[in-house]
């Protein structure tokens, strides 16, 4: 109760401050309103996104006139409330900030002209090289890090060779050595969807298949579940990548991608990729071992 009513008193303090930065008619006012608004979006730990139909996770862009527009939302509730209209709730995805600023270029290129903060309630608008602009000045000012952003420490080897493979996007090697880490890795983790026979991994259904949700640490999986209402886990789903990707392959699957660890270094690839790249994998390994053999 008492973190709903964190997130409530937070959603309301900013829909005050986009209404006073946009209405604000004193110049110097206006700034500083303007100023406590992004003092309180850029350090939230997730913003949210409504899935678009591609076989990626990647967000709904919107068209007013000739302007693209990305809607991102500062709480899971005001995601799911807009969903309505574009799939539901079940295509509303959290991200880290940092995921997206990261990826500003990438939105220019993709003709998004601006980033539209909860749209249809106190709406707020900034261009994508804009929002860049404010975490790093946010960030290099010392008042705080962005969830996501470059500079944030990664909690485990997978974090950094995914920030890095993020930041480096024509750097083959950087996404190989990403992959090979979490084709590697003893176990996956998802959170389970369904009841007794029926249990599967949880995923974005659209129309073009399912997009499973996979996490590399089981407390990832679970704080996930916590994050989308889907209650407290008694226990998650631990698959080995071997039977991970046998199960996501296997005759009337309707799997079509996965993306891992969404809140964290957020990464993801198509299931027909993912016996090629697993057997890539395993073959790098046993070189591994073969010349840790040699040696000895």
């Amino acid at each position: 109760m008492d973190n709903e009513h964190h997130d409530t008193a937070r959603a309301a303090t900013i829909d005050a401050l986009s209404l006073a930065a946009r209405s604000e008619t004193d110049k110097t006012i206006q700034a500083e309103k303007w100023r406590e608004l992004w003092r309180e979006v850029l350090p939230l730990e997730r913003w949210y996104f409504i899935k678009d139909d591609s076989e990626e996770v990647s967000p709904i862009f919107l068209k007013d006139g000739d302007t693209i527009l990305l809607p991102v939302f500062t709480d899971v509730e005001r995601a799911i409330n807009y969903a309505k209209d574009f799939g539901g709730k079940d295509r509303v995805y959290g991200s880290a900030p940092g995921g997206m600023i990261t990826a500003t270029e990438e939105l220019e290129k993709s003709g998004v002209s601006l980033v539209v903060f909860n749209p249809h309630e106190e709406p707020f608008a900034v261009t994508p090289a804009t929002l860049k602009q404010l975490a790093e000045g946010y960030s290099t000012s010392g008042e705080g890090q962005i969830v996501g952003g470059s500079v944030q420490l990664p909690e485990s080897e997978v974090d950094a060779l995914a920030y890095f493979a993020r930041t480096h996007v024509d750097d083959i090697k950087a996404k190989s050595a990403l992959w090979i880490t979490t084709l590697l890795l003893d176990s996956w983790y998802f959170v389970p969807q369904g009841e007794g026979e029926h249990v599967q991994p949880f995923a974005v259904v659209g129309e073009g298949g399912a997009h499973i949700l996979g996490f590399t640490q089981a407390k990832r999986a679970a704080e996930y579940a916590a994050l989308r209402g889907l209650g407290q886990l008694d226990a998650v789903i631990e698959m080995t990548p071997q039977e991970a990707v046998s199960a996501f392959t296997a005759t009337g699957s309707k799997a079509v991608s996965i993306q891992f660890d969404p809140q964290h270094g957020s990464f993801h690839t198509g299931i027909k990729q993912l016996p090629a790249m697993l057997k890539i994998a395993e073959q790098v390994a046993a070189d591994q071992r073969k010349d840790q053999d040699d040696n000895d």
